[in-house]
């Protein structure tokens, strides 16, 4: 009888061992979650700075592109815009030129726009009035608003453009700058622009 009893607790505490090994194993709620990447998002009147101490205004979009809408007042006579921006951990890509971005550029000479630009807005350069350089670093197709040098005298102003840009895609961009009222010289250059 003894033996009878100690064979059934040894089967009743292999069968409890076997159970509890069985048992599914379930996470805490400290567990930590995996970190969510931040998202491109819609955005008006963003402040971004670049590394030439330029402070811009931009708009922001939920694909990943940049509006260049304002170039905050400089006292700079090279003002270049930088191709990408960061906003809270987000990079943006600048491709568009807004009205009146360079307005209070009062003292700019050059203005250099990134290789990411594909369009430059209506009134884009106005009340920039000393500018007499700008380097297009596009090497792609660039739609230019037919009042885009609105209210500034472009005779003696030099557009120079990137050697790389296509025959095709230079003659367009030609076409709309002459279009847009620019009478000043526009030349393809073997200068490299960084």
């Amino acid at each position: 009888m003894i033996r009878n009893i100690k064979k059934g607790l040894a089967c009743a505490i292999i069968a409890a061992l076997a159970f509890s090994a069985a048992a599914p194993v379930t996470a805490s709620a400290a567990t930590p979650s995996a970190t969510v990447a931040p998202q491109p998002e819609t955005a008006k009147g963003v402040t971004v700075k670049d590394s030439s101490g330029i402070t811009s205004k931009m708009t922001t979009t939920s694909s990943g592109r940049a509006i260049l809408t304002k170039v905050e007042k400089t006292n700079k006579k090279d003002v270049r815009v930088s191709s990408k921006v960061e906003v809270n951990g987000v990079k943006y890509t600048v491709t568009t030129v807004g009205a009146k971005a360079f307005s209070d550029c009062k003292k700019a000479e050059t203005v250099t726009l990134p290789t990411t630009i594909k369009y430059v807005k209506a009134n884009a350069f106005s009340d920039a009035k000393k500018v007499k350089t700008v380097v297009l670093r596009s090497t792609g197709k660039v739609k230019v608003n037919k009042k885009a040098f609105k209210g500034i005298k472009t005779s003696k102003m030099t557009i120079k453009v990137n050697k790389k840009m296509s025959k095709k895609d230079y003659k367009a961009l030609v076409k709309a700058l002459r279009k847009a009222g620019f009478k000043g010289t526009i030349k393809r250059t073997v200068k490299s622009y960084k």
